[in-house]
């Protein structure tokens, strides 16, 4: 499609103000040739590692403490388990689907998990150790041997919890406050956190209300819009694990027309910063085609295959009935929890007869 000087206009409208000022990354194209811009957007001011002393601040469940470990699985990342064919999965599947409600710290088997804050712990289900803190917030260790007795006070940083299991190579550490779960790295919660890594959308997909892939030139009636969006863990993950992706902690949308006007202002249609949804509303935050890192389809686990990540930017579609024809910019945004960004603005065009 060639593109206009207003579309490109609309383009550049389309971006943050600070990428315009300095902190674009090269332009790439779209799928099926279409002129698209992608940018990296570090952030310039961030609450990590610089928040002034938190009443709800803990340090690492695994020694040292007070040193930022790998983290492999992000809070808020898919959980899924299909019975359909690789990669068909939709709100229709038998399976389960749900959010990721803490985070896994690599670790190797047999590491010391230690308490991150203090109270008293209770032996849950299987390998789970569970400590509510004289606070009253809930904490969870999950995939370890537990070496507590039920009721015992345990001390942060001293008391020992268990240990890592064999084969899994982590503890997920889950923090509930009141009757929510609560992301981990949120600032002021665990430290120290830093994350320089800025999260890539990587293709905007189109498609019909009954999920099937549309022409993003010949758009009309209800349209869905679809964004590919991962991170990469700030520290490295060792072992299988190294390179694969995890969610980002935020993603938004907009939609602007060809001179720049605002259509549809920037939207969030996932946060994933502080807490999440319920797992009833897996399917309003993610499309059709999600799934996790190492995923299970159909009974068959899929050993070392990355994770697909698809979030659905028109939970409601967009009736493009409502809009002039002609051409518009999409553009999804996805972030984390130290203020990084990266988006993806893609022309589109709305043809209804």
């Amino acid at each position: 499609m060639k593109v206009r000087a207003p579309v490109v206009a609309a383009l550049a409208a389309a971006l943050p103000l600070a990428v315009l000022t300095g902190g674009a990354a090269p332009a790439s194209a779209g799928a099926g040739g279409r002129s698209a811009v992608r940018t990296s957007l570090p952030a310039r001011r961030t609450r990590c590692n610089r928040v002034a002393h938190s009443p709800f601040a803990y340090h690492y469940p695994i020694r040292p403490f007070r040193r930022q470990h790998p983290i492999r699985g992000n809070f808020g990342d898919p959980r899924t388990l299909a019975n359909e064919a690789f990669g068909t999965d939709t709100p229709r599947s038998p399976g389960s689907f749900t959010f990721h409600n803490g985070i896994d710290i690599s670790a190797p088997t047999g590491t010391r998990v230690y308490a991150v804050v203090s109270g008293y712990a209770r032996i849950g289900y299987g390998d789970e150790v569970i400590v509510v803190s004289t606070d009253d917030r809930v904490f969870q260790y999950f995939h370890i041997r537990p070496r507590i007795e039920p009721g015992q006070f345990v001390t942060a940083g001293r008391t020992v919890l268990g240990r890592v299991l064999p084969e899994w190579h982590h503890v997920h550490l889950t923090e509930i406050d009141g009757f929510r779960a609560h992301n981990p790295v949120d600032p002021g919660h665990l430290e120290p956190y830093a994350d320089h890594t800025v999260p890539v959308v990587t293709e905007l997909q189109f498609r019909d209300v009954d999920g099937e892939d549309i022409d993003p030139e010949k758009l009309r009636g209800r349209v869905v819009i679809v964004a590919n969006a991962k991170d990469i863990p700030p520290v490295p993950v060792p072992g299988e694990w190294f390179g694969f992706p995890v969610t980002p902690a935020m993603v938004s949308w907009s939609l602007r027309n060809a001179d720049g006007k605002v259509v549809v202002p920037l939207t969030t249609v996932a946060d994933f910063r502080h807490t999440e949804p319920s797992n009833r509303h897996f399917w309003d935050v993610y499309a059709a085609g999600t799934y996790q890192n190492f995923p299970v389809f159909a009974h068959h686990f899929f050993f070392h295959h990355s994770g697909r990540y698809l979030f659905d930017l028109t939970p409601t579609p967009l009736d493009t009935s409502h809009l002039a024809n002609g051409t518009y910019v999409v553009t999804a945004v996805a972030g984390d929890v130290c203020g990084n960004r990266g988006s993806l603005s893609e022309p589109i065009t709305i043809a209804n007869g």
